[in-house]
């Protein structure tokens, strides 16, 4: 089992990794991971930049997971083959595989071990000052897209812990002139900025 926190959330961008038939026809359960923050602190080499807010090559960061005693986050909980967690791990190349428990998103009940992609800390492609690494507008919007398409409240989870590099300013508080509280991007939006 692979736990989905970002761009993985969006069947599309899945799609993109292990087939599209694959990732329409498979089961996504929503699920919580605790001990761990989800924050857009991680800069590829090989992310292009977007420049909603001004600021030029800034806004390259893809999303990554930290351990923090307390945190949670949700996420989709999707079971892989043994040649499709080959293409996610090239695909998350700049991650581990780190073990986690997964817990179902209604009860919290756990549904066993699994894996989540996260950077090591000291990584050199690991920035935690805002003014120096903005998320990538493109991955804002799929996630959020993903979220939404799963429900309101999974989509509300999302927004409540999804963080800036600095990992204490919410995405959604730093993009409120961008995005619609509690909404999830309009198809237009998807196309336009993605």
């Amino acid at each position: 089992m692979v736990v989905g926190y970002g761009t993985l959330l969006y069947r599309a961008s899945l799609g993109d990794t292990i087939g599209k038939s694959a990732a329409s026809e498979r089961e996504m359960v929503p699920v919580l991971v605790s001990g761990f923050r989800r924050l857009f602190n991680l800069r590829p080499d090989h992310y292009g930049t977007s420049n909603l807010c001004g600021k030029v090559g800034v806004e390259n960061a893809a999303m990554n997971v930290e351990p923090v005693e307390g945190a949670i986050l949700n996420g989709l909980a999707f079971w892989v083959e043994p040649s499709e967690i080959a293409k996610l791990d090239e695909r998350e190349r700049y991650y581990d595989r780190l073990e986690i428990e997964a817990l179902d998103f209604e009860t919290g009940d756990s549904l066993g071990t699994g894996h989540i992609y996260g950077s090591k800390p000291k990584a050199r492609w690991i920035e935690r000052d805002p003014e120096k690494l903005l998320p990538l507008w493109r991955d804002v919007l799929w996630a959020r897209a993903g979220s939404y398409a799963v429900g309101r409240r999974f989509g509300e989870t999302f927004d409540r812990t999804t963080y800036l590099a600095d990992g204490e300013t919410l995405v959604a508080h730093h993009y409120i002139d961008h995005l619609t509280p509690g909404q999830p991007p309009g198809p237009e939006e998807l196309l336009s900025n993605g």
